[in-house]
């Protein structure tokens, strides 16, 4: 499977708002931070904040910050709601697509279950089970009881 970029980014930001779950963070500021053009992830901040996932204050003070607790947000939940509408292969589209193959095939059923495998493998996560164990702290290791100490 291969996620869109957008969805990507979406969960490269959740994780970047988890980390400091009070704290509001520009669009500026999250685009230097997950290497995304500020445009791009200003759509994908409306997408997180229409799941219910990120809240958005505008203003000079304002920013976003996640709606909810990241131990609550599932990955799976994600990566449905920014995928919705994205046809793994051509016979998934509404259209039912082009193939040669219809309605002959079996590999469609297959792609079916293997793609509810990968969401259902991706429901028992949550952003909060991403985060490190603990933040890296912004300094060297050595200047913190270093040696001779």
């Amino acid at each position: 499977m291969r996620l869109l970029a957008s969805t990507d980014v979406a969960l490269r930001v959740l994780m970047r708002l988890a980390a400091e779950p009070g704290r509001l963070r520009t669009a500026e500021e999250l685009s230097q931070e997950v290497g995304a053009p500020r445009n791009h992830l200003h759509k994908i901040i409306q997408d997180l904040a229409a799941a219910g996932l990120a809240r958005t204050l505008r203003g000079a003070h304002g920013g976003v910050m996640l709606a909810c607790p990241a131990a609550e947000i599932r990955i799976g939940a994600v990566v449905r709601w920014m995928e919705e509408g994205q046809a793994l292969v051509e016979c998934f589209r509404p259209d039912g697509g082009a193939c040669c193959l219809a309605p002959d095939c079996r590999l469609r059923a297959v792609l079916a279950r293997a793609r509810a495998a990968f969401l259902t493998e991706l429901d028992g996560t949550t952003v909060a089970d991403c985060l490190p164990a603990r933040p890296t702290p912004p300094w060297p290791q050595e200047a913190v009881g270093g040696a001779g100490t």
